[in-house]
């Protein structure tokens, strides 16, 4: 069946409501459903209701709530991505891609390197996109909770929060470390960050930042990859190495 997010409130059982905007365009326009027909909706707090659609108007559809239950939990480690910002097409690429890996939430990062030089209101215009791309993703891969997607942050300021022991620090430049040993040391961890350099990676001056935080450099293997691909392949590894891919 095909999933649509609503708010809590409207997730009660045998209530009739109504489904518009965004979400209606989605059932009308692309998924092409039709008077009779269920759906699956998500409230993004962990529940799930099936419904049954009653009517589909110009701007609306009515609907009725059949059943609702809720999910179990996502398994652990969440992932949570902190991004410095690449050029736009491929940041669209980098949240479409870990909303379909299961990532918990995902922060778009202003570093030296990155496309956008500051936490600026052109970078804050394209967050109402990258919420659409992100909640779209996570419907068409069939994940019952969203992809938190939050508010853009300095490099600065990332490095201050994250706890180096259990942040992911992919760097090509002078990393000893394979991934998978740095993830060996990481025991029954409820959460692990990523943090993943834009193109160009990040300046030396960065990497002392870190460094000298505690930050461990680590490899992905002897080959450079975009910045896209060292965010799939890392979300894949970590959640094998944990059997999250069971």
């Amino acid at each position: 069946m095909r999933r649509f997010f609503v708010d809590p409130d409207m997730l009660i059982d045998g209530q009739e409501i109504h489904l518009e905007g965004d979400e209606f365009q989605h059932l009308r326009v692309v998924s092409r459903l039709d008077v009779g027909e269920r759906v699956e909706l998500l409230d993004g707090a962990g529940h799930l209701g099936v419904a049954r659609i009653l009517e589909i108007g110009k701007k609306s559809a009515r609907l009725k709530i059949e059943s609702k239950s809720t999910l179990s939990p996502q398994a652990e480690p969440h992932l949570h991505y902190f991004v410095c910002v690449p050029k736009f097409q491929t940041m669209d690429l980098i949240l479409q891609k870990c909303a379909e890996l299961g990532v918990q939430s995902l922060t778009p990062v202003v570093s030296e390197r990155s496309f956008m030089k500051s936490v600026s209101g052109d970078l804050k215009k394209k967050m109402p996109r990258w919420q659409k791309i992100s909640k779209e993703s996570c419907k068409q891969s069939g994940r019952g909770y969203p992809m938190e997607l939050n508010d853009p942050i300095t490099l600065s300021r990332t490095l201050e929060q994250l706890n180096p022991e259990s942040t992911v620090f992919p760097y090509e430049g002078e990393a000893v470390v394979p991934i998978s040993n740095f993830l060996a040391q990481v025991k029954s961890p409820k959460s692990i960050q990523v943090l993943i350099g834009a193109e160009g990676g990040f300046s030396p001056t960065e990497v002392q930042v870190a460094k000298a935080r505690g930050f461990v450099a680590v490899s992905l293997g002897p080959l450079v990859l975009r910045v896209e691909t060292a965010c799939i392949a890392t979300a894949a590894v970590i959640q094998y190495h944990f059997g999250l891919m069971r």
